[in-house]
C-alpha cells in the first residue's frame, strides 16, 4: 500500500487538540468542586436563613401563648405562622413551615427532652424546611452536572419559658438599690439594678451571691469597697433585665376606679401561675369607705359600707375571705389602717394602706391604685407573710401604682413587694425569710440585715414569664 502523504498524512501527524479528552474530564472536575463550593454555600445560606425564622416563630409563639390568659394554641400559632412568611414568603420559598410544624409542651432540661402537649404554656417547637416533600427544596446549579439536582434542608428550634433569678428572690430596682452597711447576703440571693447599685463597706457577700448592674461604673461604693465587701468582687455580674412586671404594672389605670380594679386584676390574674389564686373561692365583695363608723350597711350581701379600719357598722371585719374584694376611697387621703391578720383574700383598692401596730398580711395579695410617695406603709410591729421558716405557703403580696415605706422592724417572710415608686424599708437584723422587692423607681434598704434565700415559701409570688432558646 502507498504510503499517505499530503494533506492526510499531516492531519494523522498533527498533535493539536491532544488535551481535548483530558480537558474535557479536568474541566468536569473542576464544575463539580466549584459546583459543590456554591451549591452548598446556597445550602448554608438557606439552613441559616430557616434557623432565623424558626428562632423567630418560637419566640413569637411562646410569648403570644403567655400574652393574655385568653390566648390559645391556636391564635398563638396563627400570629407566629405570620411572621414565619413574613421573614421567609412562601411566594419565594414556598412553604417553609405549617400549623403542624408548632408544637406546644414541656421541656425536661434535665434530659434536654421535648414532649408535645398543646395545653403547655412553657415551651414550644418549631420545624422549617425546604424538602422535596413539600415541594420547595433548595435547588443546585453546578452539581446538577454531577447529577445532583437540589438539596433538602431542615431546621428546629425549641423555646422556653422561665423566670430569672434575681426576680424570684432579692432586690430589683429599674433605677436605684441603694443598702447601706453591716449587711449579710447568703448563698443565692440577688441584688440588680438596671441603673446603680449603691452600697456602703463592711458587707458580706457569701459565695452564689449575685450583685449586678448594666456596667462596673454604675457601682458607687467608697474607694476601698472591694476591700471592705467581701465576695463583692465574686458576686459581680453585668446586665440589664427588662422587669416585665414593673413594665406591666404601668399599664394599669389609676382612675376611673372601675377600670383600674379591673386592669388591676387582670394584670394579677396574669402574673399568676395559671391565672388562678389557689385561696379564691368565693364571690367578690364591693366595699365603700365612708368616714367614721357607717350609719348603715348597703343592701346586698356583696357591697356594703366600712370605716377606715374595715369594720362595718356591726365592729365586723368589712372584707370576705376566699374572695376579691373591691375597695373604694372617695377621697385620695383615706388610709385604711389593718390592725389584725388579713389572710385568704385579695384586696384591690385606690386607697392608701397602713399595717398599724400588729397588722399582718398571710397567704393574701393587697393591691392599690394609689400613686403617693407612701401609698402602703407600715409600722415596726406589723408583718407581711407568715412567721414559718419558709415553709410553702403563707406568703403575700404588695402590689402598688406609689411607693412604699417601712418602718424598722418590719417582718416580710415569704413576702413579694413590688411598686412603681421608691420601696424604702428598715428591717431589723434577722427580720427578712423570703423576700422579693421590685420596684420601677428605687430599693432602698438600711443597715445591719440578714439576706438569704427561702427558695420554698415563695411559690404565690406574682411573676410574668421570660423566653430563651434552648435547643
Amino acid at each position: 500500500m502507498a504510503p499517505i502523504s499530503g494533506k492526510p498524512a499531516r492531519f494523522l501527524a498533527s498533535e493539536d487538540g491532544a488535551m481535548t479528552a483530558g480537558g474535557l474530564i479536568f474541566t468536569t472536575i473542576i464544575l463539580a468542586v466549584g459546583g459543590l463550593a456554591v451549591d452548598v454555600s446556597n445550602a448554608i445560606n438557606q439552613r441559616a436563613q430557616l434557623q432565623l425564622t424558626a428562632d423567630a416563630t418560637a419566640h413569637d409563639a411562646l410569648y403570644e401563648r403567655n400574652l393574655t390568659l385568653t390566648a390559645t394554641a391556636d391564635t398563638a400559632k396563627a400570629t407566629a405562622l405570620a411572621l414565619g412568611d413574613f421573614n421567609m414568603p412562601g411566594a419565594v420559598y414556598g412553604r417553609v413551615l405549617t400549623t403542624a410544624d408548632i408544637q406546644f409542651g414541656t421541656w425536661d432540661r434535665t434530659t434536654r427532652h421535648f414532649t408535645p402537649d398543646e395545653n403547655s404554656r412553657t415551651a414550644v417547637r418549631v420545624l422549617t424546611h425546604r424538602d422535596a416533600a413539600g415541594g420547595n427544596e433548595v435547588t443546585t446549579y453546578l452539581l446538577k452536572f454531577a447529577g445532583y439536582d437540589s438539596w433538602d434542608v431542615r431546621t428546629d428550634s425549641v423555646f422556653e419559658t422561665y423566670v430569672p433569678d434575681c426576680l424570684r428572690e432579692g432586690f430589683v430596682a429599674e433605677n436605684m438599690v441603694d443598702i447601706q452597711s453591716n449587711n449579710a447576703y447568703l448563698n443565692g440571693f440577688c441584688i440588680h439594678s438596671n441603673d446603680i447599685v449603691s452600697l456602703n463597706s463592711n458587707n458580706y457577700f457569701e459565695e452564689g451571691t449575685i450583685v449586678s448592674m448594666p456596667d462596673r461604673s454604675r457601682l458607687d461604693m467608697p474607694a476601698s469597697g472591694l476591700r471592705s465587701n467581701e465576695g463583692l468582687q465574686e458576686a459581680l455580674r453585668y446586665g440589664a433585665i427588662q422587669i416585665r412586671l414593673i413594665n406591666a404594672l404601668r399599664k394599669v389605670p389609676s382612675a376611673p376606679f372601675a377600670t383600674g380594679i379591673a386592669a388591676m386584676w387582670n394584670y394579677i390574674q396574669l402574673a399568676t401561675r395559671d391565672g388562678q389564686l389557689s385561696y379564691v373561692t368565693g364571690t367578690p365583695r364591693q366595699i365603700t369607705i365612708v368616714n367614721g363608723r357607717p350609719r348603715a350597711a348597703t343592701a346586698g350581701a356583696d357591697r356594703i359600707e366600712a370605716g377606715r379600719d374595715l369594720k362595718d357598722r356591726d365592729g365586723n371585719l368589712a372584707l370576705r375571705a376566699n374572695a376579691v374584694n373591691y375597695l373604694y376611697c372617695s377621697s385620695t387621703s383615706t388610709q385604711l389602717q389593718i390592725g389584725e391578720v388579713l389572710s385568704n383574700m385579695v384586696l384591690i383598692t385606690n386607697c392608701q394602706i397602713n399595717f398599724a401596730r400588729d397588722g399582718v398580711l398571710e397567704n393574701g395579695l393587697i393591691a392599690t391604685l394609689h400613686t403617693g410617695n407612701s401609698s402602703i406603709s407600715g409600722v415596726s410591729t406589723s408583718r407581711i407573710g407568715r412567721a414559718d421558716n419558709c415553709a410553702d405557703g403563707g406568703g403575700a403580696q404588695l402590689v402598688s401604682l406609689g411607693g412604699m415605706r417601712f418602718a424598722a422592724g418590719i417582718s416580710i417572710n415569704g413576702g413579694q413587694l413590688i411598686a412603681l415608686k421608691e420601696i424604702a424599708f428598715a428591717a431589723n437584723g434577722d427580720g427578712l425569710h423570703g423576700t422579693s422587692i421590685i420596684s420601677g423607681d428605687t430599693v432602698s434598704g438600711t443597715s445591719n440585715m440578714r439576706m438569704g434565700l427561702c427558695g420554698t415559701g415563695m411559690g404565690g409570688n406574682l411573676s410574668l414569664d421570660y423566653f430563651r432558646m434552648v435547643e
